[in-house]
């Protein structure tokens, strides 16, 4: 595995991420070295600091390139959130440069499908620290994970947001999000190691499919310490450690301030003003 791993690495262009900016961005000061303490604080940071944002699909925006130095300036020097795809490369490139071990694997979402046989379409990374790997996931949303979770059957996240990881018979992973409610199946996956070109692919299928979750409403979603934020078209879903989730429905401009005020994100006055073009309806 670790042969595997170290021969792939050179893909990701750590020496092309402006870490310092990245770590400014994030609010992360402490230290960083290829271990699993630095693992875990760049991973609740990064969640804490960026969000998913699908807004350039919802604004038609059919070509957005995934290379390191568009991801890099919309995220880190824009302000933007980035949907999967981009955070991945982004962390991918950080986790090089700063000398982890990983590949990269991808997971059949199942949260609010219920399907195990939909499109692999969520990407993550596997990482070597301290002797094991991890699963380290930072643009699943609000329902994913805080920091994290290792790689080995039945394995548990517990704390104020507790998450666990599950073997099927066919050889998938699972993991889930532990409610009080019951648990819930974020996404099914294999280690299979997954490269840059797969994720070109699958940014086409988002941004242009027909079928595409991302590119016919807008999906924005949060990770904090005390609470996580979802949103979806007009419907904003508030997630805490303890009780069910609230669920409220947003008017026009409380959904043109909701990428700023919530999530974190910084728009173009011209990006709003096409938002609320698109809010408003035909």
């Amino acid at each position: 595995m670790t042969d595997e791993l170290r021969a792939t690495d050179s893909m990701w262009q750590g020496s092309g991420v402006d870490l310092d900016a990245y770590l400014a961005r994030l609010g992360y000061r402490g230290d960083v070295a290829p271990d699993l303490a630095t693992l875990r604080g760049l991973h609740t940071a990064h969640v804490d600091a960026i969000a998913f944002d699908n807004l350039d699909a919802l604004l038609g925006r059919t070509v957005v390139p995934i290379d390191l130095d568009s991801v890099q300036e919309k995220i880190v020097r824009q302000g933007r959130g980035g949907w999967c795809l981009e955070q991945v490369v982004l962390m991918a490139a950080v986790l090089d440069r700063i000398g982890f071990t990983f590949t990269a694997f991808a997971g059949r979402t199942r949260v609010r499908t219920g399907s195990k046989f939909g499109p692999a379409l969520h990407v993550a990374l596997c990482v070597e620290a301290d002797g094991e790997r991890w699963i380290h996931d930072v643009s699943f949303g609000a329902f994913g994970p805080h920091e994290p979770i290792r790689l080995a059957e039945n394995a548990r996240l517990d704390g104020d947001w507790s998450f666990d990881l599950l073997r099927e018979p066919t050889g998938e992973h699972v993991l889930r999000f532990l409610r009080p409610e019951g648990p819930v199946e974020l996404y099914g996956f294999t280690t299979d190691v997954r490269y840059p070109s797969d994720f070109e692919l699958l940014n086409h299928f988002c941004l242009t499919h027909p079928r595409s979750p991302f590119n016919h409403r807008m999906v924005l979603q949060r990770t904090q310490p005390e609470v996580r934020h979802l949103l979806a078209g007009s419907t904003l879903t508030e997630i805490r450690p303890e009780g069910p989730p609230t669920v409220r429905e947003l008017g026009v401009d409380e959904l043109l301030s909701a990428p700023r005020e919530i999530f974190g994100i910084t728009l173009d006055p011209g990006d709003v003003q096409a938002l609320g073009k698109i809010l408003d309806g035909p």
